[in-house]
């Protein structure tokens, strides 16, 4: 017996039907990965805001108790040193997380973001190095008979010229914290919250 042509066109129709559904279904797919793709970007690059606004503001916040220290009791103290030191102990979740800077899809912002933390961090690291040896210097000039009078000139000197790099740090650090919050106010409608 012989089959009809229309026998072919009705298998037509459903081969027509699985290619059209499937074609659906692969689009359907490729449109929901791409929303899914899309939005998951989205919550990264929020979170990451988040994250750096976080750490921009702790370390402005650490850095403000420190300048406020400097003006009580004695200017170099303990309590100064170790507030700088904290801020460069918060700054270096900064260092290690750096790589979350590339979920942010503004470069400018994330090209400011960084320098910003590279031109507070330098001058900080600078800062506290200095600040030990000053001290170094001074437990030496404690003992000054175990010194000729050469040796102490030496070191009066030296403890002039770190305690004057030492303050050039300082107005370099507070001259690029002053910047913070400019940058924080930016990463602030990506973020969803305010610093």
């Amino acid at each position: 017996m012989r089959q009809s042509v229309f026998d072919y066109i009705d298998n037509l129709d459903t081969l027509l039907a699985v290619i059209v559904g499937a074609l659906l279904a692969t689009g359907g797919a490729m449109v929901a990965e791409l929303v899914q793709d899309r939005l998951g970007q989205k919550r990264k690059e929020r979170d990451a805001a988040r994250f750096f606004g976080e750490i921009l503001a702790s370390v402005d916040l650490i850095l403000s108790r420190a300048f406020a220290s400097l003006e009580f009791g004695e200017r170099w103290g303990d309590v100064t040193v170790r507030l700088f030191r904290t801020a460069m102990n918060e700054a270096a979740i900064y260092e290690r997380n750096r790589e979350r800077l590339f979920e942010i899809r503004d470069i400018e912002l994330r090209g400011d973001i960084h320098v910003h933390f590279l031109t507070e961090m330098v001058p900080l690291v600078a800062l506290l190095e200095t600040s030990t040896e000053i001290a170094e210097i001074e437990k030496e000039l404690k003992h000054p008979e175990a010194l000729t009078d050469m040796r102490i000139a030496t070191y009066e000197e030296e403890l002039e010229s770190l305690r004057e790099s030492r303050e050039g740090a300082l107005d370099a650090i507070k001259a690029e914290h002053a910047k913070t919050e400019e940058i924080c106010k930016r990463l602030e409608p990506m973020a969803g919250v305010t610093f």
